[in-house]
């Protein structure tokens, strides 16, 4: 699997998790999926579950990177370029209609629970992490009407409750190296007379 596709997977297994403990059911509660098909239809697999979307794809603009010289030997350096850091944005919407919309407001509570009390994911709680990831963090991002009403049109479907996730510092890092360049030498200094 992609790196994104690792990472989006793993949140959903363990937020799935922590609603079949909940429930004590085995039942998938959580999809990662589209929530409406190309065709405009409820896609049949997101009917009366938690559909985790996402939504957008940014840069890390905090985090300096800059550190082109990695040491590949005593005496020489590869000059690689520094990875970058995205962050993803999911929105986890409650498809649940008519007398399961309570069921729905239930499960968005669920999840908000969930990531109050799990806001970072590392190699000690998340096992399965990529070896290539230290830590990625939860956020809760608020949009107001008309950006919610835009968002929900964008993804095909009415407004129904709703909770948006900013998913901070997934690194892309590329060990190709551009160049070989040779360790700095040590100079003399003159001899003072």
């Amino acid at each position: 699997m992609e790196l994104i596709e690792t990472v989006c997977e793993l949140i959903r297994q363990r937020l799935n998790a922590y609603f079949q403990n909940i429930d004590r059911s085995d039942e998938d509660r959580v999809v990662l999926s589209n929530i409406v098909d190309h065709d405009g239809a409820i896609c049949q697999g997101a009917k009366d579950k938690v559909v985790m979307v996402l939504t957008n794809i940014t840069h890390e603009t905090i985090v300096s990177t800059y550190n082109s010289a990695a040491r590949t030997s005593s005496t020489s350096y590869a000059i690689v370029q520094p990875p970058i850091y995205i962050n993803l944005f999911i929105l986890f919407f409650a498809n649940f209609y008519d007398r399961q919309y309570a069921q729905g407001l239930a499960m968005i509570s669920r999840t908000i629970s969930f990531f109050q009390q799990n806001p970072r994911f590392t190699h000690a709680n998340m096992p399965d992490l990529d070896a290539r990831i230290d830590k990625i963090t939860m956020e809760i991002t608020n949009l107001d009407l008309l950006q919610a009403n835009y968002l929900m049109g964008m993804l095909g479907t009415k407004y129904l409750p709703s909770v948006y996730y900013k998913l901070r510092m997934i690194p892309f890092a590329s060990d190709a190296m551009q160049a070989a360049v040779p360790a700095a030498q040590g100079v003399d200094a003159p001899k003072s007379t």
